[in-house]
Parts: structure tokens; sequence; C-alpha cells
């Protein structure tokens, strides 16, 4: 679990939208009322009532609207880092924008073999 970062409480008066960025990871958790929420980029919309919660996955503008009033509760966490895996690393030694690099690595790795 990623290392937590910031916690945000913030009350939404009734008929209020709020616009965030930067929300990739973050999770928010409704604590009372109902809160309605859009994030640019994804296709779905989430409705949260109290006790719920969602993780936002990207680094979009986030929209949070409430009809009602509502407070809730952001919980920043750091993003998680994460490592491309061989075949990934692989490809993009081959890729053609970057085609100095294949032949670099393929140098690199001959040399370290040792010789006879």
């Amino acid at each position: 679990m990623a290392e937590i970062i910031a916690f945000e409480p913030i009350t939404l008066t009734p008929r209020t939208t709020l616009v965030l960025a930067q929300m990739a990871y973050a999770e928010v958790s409704c604590r009372s009322g109902g809160v309605w929420i859009t994030q640019y980029g994804d296709h779905r919309d989430v409705m949260l009532t109290r006790g719920q919660s969602v993780v936002l996955n990207l680094p979009t503008a986030t929209v949070m609207t409430a009809s009602d009033g509502a407070e809730v509760l952001i919980t920043r966490r750091a993003s998680p880092v994460a490592r491309p895996s061989i075949g990934r690393w692989l490809v993009g030694l081959f890729d053609p924008r970057w085609s100095g690099r294949a032949s670099c690595a393929v140098r690199q790795y001959m040399r370290a073999l040792p010789h006879h």
C-alpha cells in the first residue's frame, strides 16, 4: 500500500460543485450526505453516500457535486512506483524512435561477457 501523504476534509454545501486537479491515487470517502464524482477521461460517474469510498486512478481533473450537501475526506497517497516488465523493457529497446538504445544495449552486453 502506498504511503499516506495528506488528509483533506471537505464540506460541500448544497448545490456546490468543486473541481480538483492531480487526484491520481487519492481516495474519496463520503462521511455524510451524497456526492457525485466525475473524473475527466473516465467513462463512469460515481455516486457516493455515507460510508462509501472510491480511489481515483487518473491524474486528470475531478469534479465533485453535492446536490444536498456532503462531507468528504480525501486521502492522498504517494503514487506507486511502477517497474516496467522485462517484456516491455525489451520491446522498448527496439522502438524505432530510440533505435540507438538497442545497439547501445547490445554493445554493453557484449562488453560484459567474459572474453576467452
